[in-house]
């Protein structure tokens, strides 16, 4: 393992700064639509603020007896949605929602494992200190039994120290900065999406291995999401024995991206690019507008499936590495898919990461049975859940991330519409990929090696 040296001294544990970090990016973009770790869908319709999920707006009391207006003998559990219905970031919120909503109340008609599921959304308008004040609110006034959600990563490590004081499980669907579940790691929090950096490492290692692209060049948003996810990607991939041989970072929300396109060194084999959102959309547009003749590459935002009908022909080729794609075919993508399809949500990973955790719980309420209130009960069975979701199987390794299989994934036209066909699947991929868990916690941190790749 090659273990790089660092042009920067930064605490092991950089969550402060990484959180200011973030939030100042979000400030900066300007932007309307999400670009936190993923790319931008699309939903129908903004869900109520608070509903029970059978329509009863039922209140059962601290034991978990029935109250309200719950049917005789149901058992109520309360679940906090904590996440952005406003600002920065709304549209990724409200597809988590969407599909932690849908499965609930569409495919299990407002229950879980004989639990007749409260769900009460809050909105964070991806603001910490908005956050803060909307999470004692779940847990102090509302006394929910698990809280689910955070798009925005600073708001995260804003909140994480409350949410280990409360002791409520939560599961974290879309914030993915890598500390979260590394070296800040929490008894409390989950996550069931990435890494900043887990999806990349393994695109990395393809494109040295498989594709043999020998020479890189990385073309990343300059937060901590574009350093990670780049970073984990040029660390794979240089450990794979290829070379990355210029970097070059554009701030989020970047209107115009021929400027930097043109800096590209063409003489590089790939060029690799970690930028989801609309940002995505304006750089492969930029991309191809100049005439770059060098394949591209990225992490899974970059063809989001709600920017392919923007791209078009643009997006045509370019291969991703992600834990979903709308295109995988099986049984449980298929009803999802459906699913989406029906309240008008585009199913890309933001439902499914609402979704996925909706099953998740069942699972642990089942595994819990009449303790699932106990919050030391929940939180070991959640730790212990093993099923397959959307996406195909997950569980969680021991620092709460979630485990999964990673697709390689390339844009095609089928029946006349832009899909991510899946050529390779990459099975059972956690967030250290194939280094040891100790050895990989004691690199230098991702952030840390921004602008060093290329030595």
């Amino acid at each position: 393992m090659v273990k790089r040296g660092t042009r920067r001294t930064v605490g092991i544990r950089g969550a402060l700064v990484l959180a200011l970090l973030l939030l100042l990016a979000a400030c900066g973009s300007g932007s309307t639509t999400g670009t936190e770790d993923t790319g931008t869908s699309t939903a129908a319709t903004e869900p109520p603020a608070t509903t029970a999920a059978d329509s009863t707006e039922a209140t059962g009391p601290d034991d978990g007896d029935t109250g309200g207006d719950a049917a005789e003998g149901d058992r109520v559990f309360k679940v906090g949605a904590l996440n952005p219905q406003t600002g920065p970031y709304t549209q990724l919120g409200v597809d988590v929602n969407a599909g932690f909503r849908h499965y609930v109340e569409e495919v299990k008609g407002g229950q879980l494992a004989g639990w007749t599921i409260e769900i009460i959304e809050e909105d964070t308008a991806s603001d910490v200190d908005q956050s803060s004040t909307k999470v004692r609110k779940l847990v102090e006034q509302d006394e929910v039994d698990f809280m689910f959600g955070i798009v925005h990563s600073g708001v995260a490590y804003g909140i994480a120290p409350y949410i280990n004081e409360s002791q409520v499980p939560f599961i974290i669907t879309i914030a993915g900065a890598d500390g979260l579940t590394q070296h800040d790691a929490s008894d409390w929090i989950f996550r069931i999406n990435y890494t900043g950096s887990q999806d990349a490492m393994p695109l990395g290692d393809y494109a040295c291995n498989e594709l043999g692209y020998g020479t890189a060049v990385i073309v990343a948003l300059d937060y901590a999401y574009g350093w990670e996810s780049a970073g984990g990607f040029a660390r794979a991939y240089e450990d794979a024995g290829c070379d990355v041989i210029q970097e070059i970072y554009s701030p989020l929300g970047t209107e115009d991206w021929v400027p930097v396109m043109q800096q590209i060194d063409t003489n590089a084999d790939v060029v690799a690019a970690f930028a989801p959102g609309q940002d995505a959309t304006r750089l492969v547009q930029a991309y191809r507008g100049i005439g770059v003749q060098t394949p591209l590459i990225g992490i899974g935002g970059l063809t989001d499936e709600a920017l392919l009908p923007q791209m078009g022909a643009a997006g045509e080729g370019i291969i991703t590495s992600l834990h979903y794609s709308a295109a995988l075919d099986t049984p449980e993508n298929a009803e999802f898919v459906a699913a989406m399809d029906n309240i008008g949500t585009v199913p890309g990973y933001g439902s499914e990461s609402g979704w996925a955790t909706a099953m998740v719980l069942e699972a642990a309420l089942e595994q819990a049975g009449d303790d699932a209130r106990d919050p030391e009960v929940l939180r070991d069975a959640i730790a212990s859940v093993e099923l397959t979701v959307p996406r195909g199987p997950v569980r969680f390794d021991d620092y709460h991330q979630a485990v999964y299989n990673v697709y390689i994934r390339e844009v095609q036209e089928v029946d006349g519409e832009w899909v991510n066909a899946v050529i390779e699947t990459i099975p059972d991929v956690g967030q250290f990929w194939t280094y040891d868990p100790d050895e990989y916690l004691a690199l230098p941190l991702l952030t840390d090696l921004v602008g060093t790749w290329d030595d």
